[in-house]
């Protein structure tokens, strides 16, 4: 080999020449880099060179190169070459040169320490560390860094002395470069430490924190963006690991980044990078930053205020400080409790939202738009207070307010569109004002960029409202608005035409039906765009189009569609082969949608549909290879390959060469793509769901012989997708078709399940596989996984399952021990998802929930319910393993939510476990007499119907009978109040325990004020028990209910009358059957109301 030729084709590569890049790569590979005398030559081009780009390419082959050869060279050799490697890099004057050369040294000690020798190195490192000389002292420590990157267990057994050694080195007076490399050494050193196993040595470290902070304030000072950066990675990479490695200054630490953050003498890079920290340590540390008292108030309120800062014209992919707010606040409102976020939001929205400064007023209604999503639930129980505030900046003097409330209008709809109805017709002028006032031509290009946000945010704020708009309110302003979004389908903007679809499609779904004089026309003009393919503007359009078309068809119906069907499928599968994958991603969510209208009439596309979907998850996804230190290995926590967001990513150590990527500088770009998400994934997870939808409604005995098996095949190992998304939706599918399943061979068999093990109907062998399959891909993931979305997601469909399917997957091996296990581990709060990140062993419990992590608990204790559903009154064993959290729940002191929750699951449990709650009465009745007296609405209605069941159900009427009086003193006020279905409740209630002893109730007080209630408007489920114990008073004669009859016939009519859902089959047919007595009683009752005897089938 020769030298002066590598140096030349060195020097070379450093061109700007891609192909010959190309050429030179391949001739190093073949003639040098495969040969280990190539590695002496480039750490003689290191030494010697007079060209310092050369010196540096050379350095960093070697460092890649040494995994590979260094065991080959002589061992007579190797301490000449050390040494000549060690002066070389102590002599480089260029720092970048000096620091790859310090890699080599690293690469070859990592090697060199595992296998016992160049034992002087770490004592030599040490001297060089703490020396007079200033530039051996950086050397030194440059060099420390890179061998505890490349392999921290070499100082494994010196640890204290590292320690000691930092102590100093951190503080250095007169080099800013050994503080950093001190810091970043500290940061590769983190895998070594185990609180639990070496306390003394986590203290040392702990002291290490404040002058960590002081190196970033001095660099933040200087203006130095690499060492800043670095920095702030250091204080990164400590989230990854048990939270007592930060210990008490975890608290300074985030003070510390959110005053830097709210400094406006800051940089902007540096400020969003103490935001981006901040939503980080939210993430993984929330159970830390609960515990903060007045964390989450001051993050929150310090967010609002930097996000005042937004700027109109500001490109929304630049991560500004007002951006990183918003990601914050996004953050805060997922992880923390509401009163800690949402409540002082809330407090401060009136001041921002009254601003004179047009900046505070933006801020007020997107910090409101991007909370909502981490907390529904209760920005719902405000809207009272938060709308008249959105409607002014919606009808604000100042265009980018206006913009700024639409935005944050779109981002409440999609969460609480049915709560904002109230303030509809308020909404729908505002809109319609703004959509007008845009249309209008201008002459001036900021005045059209501006409009055409304007444009796009009302037709997106329509998409976003469409749940809470219902068609005889539609009506009033369908035809205007119709009108003037199909105008803008022919718009010059692109993005104007997708957003125009979207708002013709949200308005038909609010019209239903209602929605058919426009069809014709609104097809027409959509279906200009339903073939277009000729650049990606017209592929992002055709998949709005493809969009709304199914939203339409869902509004329409079957026969007014059913024209159009043919053409737009023929459309649909023409483009899964124009290479977009958003475009393919709307063809499977048009098939669902026509899927869901034409269900079995939906067969002839099948094949045509799974071979779609199929191929969608054969799809490979990109796939590259990342070059980790051991101590990246060990925050990955593998040393094979990670899938991060559907990105297959190859973990290399050093010794994996693969001669690919030879002439880059490092590999920054891949970590920049490490944690994104892939077009791929994305799409596999919209087909996955699509599958789902396919098989539920569009598949029945046959099409699930055909199709199911290879599906079935094709999910399953998506359930280790390492996307979340992916997962999800992997485990979703495989339930739904557990069901379907079901549901077919109940529909072939006539037969129905039972409650109880063992089972008494024999699932079909497919049914039993399918069931073996769904259960490993659930227990191998809800035990571990740390997404709380996966494991809600499993909870959701567990749940659903048990309840319509009964028993039967609970025969599958382990299937009950494990299933009680999880569940046991959720509503303790001790499973993974609900962990801080390293703390998984650690009690973390605090005071309050967000309501990401209370949907977790919720969803699990509605698995506890399926159980019951499923296993009837054997239940009542598993009832002792779950008893003492649901009474917990149910008794707590700060939180409504788990008290309603908490009282919600006893109810249903008692109505499931029938007699056999007999044993847990009294336990169970003295809880509930005092949440009947319950200061949360909510509570004391779920208080009501949990008590009826109790009573109707329980056998031990000694214990409940000497509570009569007093149950119904406590439920005679709830006939009066209107909200949280308390009536109905208490209705129910009232007839469960007239049915039970109507001896005990005094029928001529109560029923009266009972039948005034009816038709019960709020829970339906509620009509069982009326209807029930009205046809029992009749069977009895009871004469107050012979009084009552004149006023109970309109009754019947009306709920026999639409909407069917009043009543369940057997309800229906008990008011008919009451229908029938009264009439062959005395027909003359009817004569007002002829209607009903139709209605009941008596004529």
């Amino acid at each position: 080999m020769d030298q002066q030729k590598l140096a030349a084709l060195l020097l070379e590569s450093q061109a700007p020449d891609t192909q010959r890049l190309k050429a030179i790569t391949a001739e190093l590979q073949k003639n040098y880099y495969a040969h280990p005398g190539s590695l002496l030559l480039l750490i003689e081009l290191i030494a010697t060179h007079g060209d310092v780009g050369v010196r540096q390419q050379a350095a960093i082959q070697a460092a890649r190169l040494v995994p590979k050869h260094w065991e080959k060279i002589p061992a007579d050799q190797k301490g000449a070459v050390r040494q000549h490697l060690v002066q070389a890099t102590m002599k480089e004057p260029n720092a970048p040169v000096r620091h790859a050369d310090s890699r080599v040294v690293a690469a070859i000690g990592a090697l060199d320490l595992e296998d016992g020798e160049w034992l002087d190195l770490l004592p030599a490192l040490f001297n060089l560390a703490s020396s007079n000389d200033v530039a051996q002292r950086e050397v030194g420590s440059y060099i420390i860094f890179s061998l505890l990157e490349a392999n921290p267990t070499s100082f494994s057994k010196h640890t204290d002395k590292v320690l000691e050694l930092f102590g100093h080195t951190i503080r250095d007076p007169h080099s800013a470069d050994v503080r950093i490399n001190t810091m970043m050494s500290i940061g590769a050193m983190l895998l070594m430490f185990e609180p639990e196993e070496d306390g003394e040595s986590v203290a040392t470290l702990q002291t290490l924190v404040p002058p960590m902070v002081e190196i970033l304030k001095d660099a933040v000072q200087a203006g130095d963006d690499e060492k800043t950066g670095q920095a702030f990675e250091v204080f990164q990479q400590f989230l990854a690991y048990e939270s007592a490695l930060l210990g008490k200054y975890l608290k300074d630490l985030v003070q510390f980044m959110i005053d830097l953050a709210a400094n406006t003498q800051a940089e902007d890079d540096v400020r969003s990078q103490a935001l981006s920290f901040l939503a980080q340590t939210v993430r993984y540390r929330r159970m830390k930053i609960q515990g903060m008292k007045d964390m989450g108030q001051q993050l929150t309120l310090k967010s609002m205020v930097i996000l005042t800062e937004i700027d109109d014209d500001e490109d929304e992919d630049e991560m500004s400080p007002a951006r990183s707010a918003l990601a914050l606040l996004d953050q805060l409102a997922n992880d923390l409790p509401p009163r800690q976020v949402i409540v002082p939001l809330l407090e401060a929205l009136p001041k921002f939202a009254t601003s004179e400064d047009v900046g505070y007023k933006k801020a007020g209604a997107l910090a409101l738009g991007t909370v909502v999503e981490g907390a529904p639930d209760f920005i719902a129980s405000q809207v009272k207070s938060i709308m008249p505030h959105i409607v002014n900046l919606l009808n604000d003097a100042d265009v980018g307010v206006r913009h700024t409330a639409l935005i944050g209008l779109s981002r409440l709809a999609d969460d609480i569109a049915e709560e904002l109805s109230e303030y509809n017709e308020a909404l729908m002028t505002a809109l319609v004002k703004n959509l007008q006032a845009a249309m209008i031509a201008s002459s001036d290009p900021k005045v059209t960029k501006k409009n055409v946000d304007i444009i796009r945010s009302v037709c997106g704020a329509l998409d976003s409202m469409s749940d809470g708009l219902d068609a005889e309110f539609m009506k009033k302003y369908a035809g205007d608005l119709v009108s003037n979004i199909g105008a803008l389908v022919a718009h010059d903007d692109y993005k104007v035409k997708v957003a125009a679809a979207g708002a013709l499609g949200a308005i038909a779904e609010s019209l239903d039906e209602d929605f058919a004089p426009y069809f014709e026309k609104t097809m027409l003009a959509l279906g200009a765009y339903l073939s277009v393919k000729e650049t990606e503007e017209q592929l992002t359009l055709r998949s709005g189009v493809c969009d709304s078309m199914g939203r339409i068809a869902s509004a329409v119906g079957a026969q007014n569609f059913q024209p159009f069907v043919l053409d737009i499928m023929r459309a649909s599968e023409e483009a899964l082969h124009l290479d977009s994958s958003r475009l393919r991603e709307s063809s499977f969510i048009l098939w669902s949608s026509l899927a869901k209208v034409y269900e079995k009439e939906f067969t002839p596309f099948l094949p045509g549909v799974f071979k779609g979907l199929f191929e969608s998850l054969e799809l490979e996804e990109e796939e590259f290879s990342l070059q980790l230190t051991e101590a990246e290995r060990g925050i990955v926590g593998t040393d094979e390959g990670v899938i991060a967001g559907g990105k297959k990513i190859k973990i290399r150590s050093a010794d994996d060469d693969d001669g690919e990527n030879d002439m880059g500088d490092d590999d920054s770009d891949d970590w920049e793509d490490f944690g994104g998400v892939t077009p791929e994934a994305l799409e596999k997870e919209v087909a996955v769901e699509i599958l789902g939808d396919i098989i539920t409604y569009a598949c029945g005995g046959a099409e699930i012989k055909e199709y199911l098996e290879k599906a079935v095949e094709m999910i399953a190992p998506l359930a280790d997708h390492t996307y979340e998304g992916v997962r999800k939706a992997a485990i979703a599918t495989l339930w739904r078709a557990y069901a379907r399943v079901w549901q077919v061979m109940e529909e072939e068999t006539g037969a129905s399940w039972e409650p109880g093990l063992p089972l008494k109907q024999t699932p079909t062998v497919t049914l039993a596989k399918l069931g073996e399959i769904v259960t490993k891909a659930t227990l191998h993931n809800w035990n571990e996984e740390a997404d709380r979305s996966v494991v809600t997601e499993i909870n959701r469909n567990v749940a659903a399952t048990l309840k319509a399917c009964g028993p039967g997957i609970l025969a599958q091996e382990d299937m009950m021990k494990e299933i009680v296990t999880v569940l046991t581990t959720i509503v303790t709060r001790s499973h993974p998802c609900q962990q801080d990140l390293g703390d998984e062993d650690e009690d973390q419990e605090v005071e309050g929930t967000s309501e990401y992590d209370w949907l977790v608990i919720d969803t699990a204790l509605d698995v506890v319910i399926g159980l019951a559903v499923a296993l009837g009154p054997s239940f009542a064993e598993l009832w002792k393993v779950f008893e003492k959290p649901i009474l917990r729940f149910a008794s707590s002191e700060s939180e409504n939510l788990e008290r309603s929750t908490g009282v919600g699951v006893i109810a249903e449990c008692a109505a499931n476990m029938e007699a056999a709650v007999t044993p847990y009465t009294a336990k169970l009745l003295n809880l509930l007499l005092k949440r009947l007296s319950d200061t949360d609405l909510e509570t004391r209605s779920n208080a009501a119907y949990a008590t009826g069941q109790l009573i109707y159900n329980s056998t031990d009427s000694n214990t409940y009978l000497a509570q009569y009086d007093t149950i119904l003193r406590k439920l005679e006020p709830m006939l009066q109040i209107q909200a949280a279905r308390i009536k109905d409740n208490a209705a129910g209630c009232i007839c469960r325990m007239i049915m039970s002893h109507p001896d005990r109730v005094p029928i001529s007080e109560v029923l009266p004020a009972l039948v005034g209630l009816l038709p019960l408007k709020d829970d339906y489920e509620e009509n069982s028990p009326v209807y029930e114990c009205i046809f029992r008073l009749y069977e009895q004669n009871d004469h107050t209910i012979q009084v009552l009859t004149p006023t109970l016939i309109p009754i019947f009519e009306a709920v026999l009358n639409p909407p069917t859902e009043q009543l369940d089959d057997e309800t229906r047919e008990i008011v008919r059957r009451t229908v029938h007595l009264l009439f062959n009683v005395k027909p003359d009752l009817f004569s007002s109301n002829p209607n009903v005897l139709k209605l009941a089938g008596v004529v």
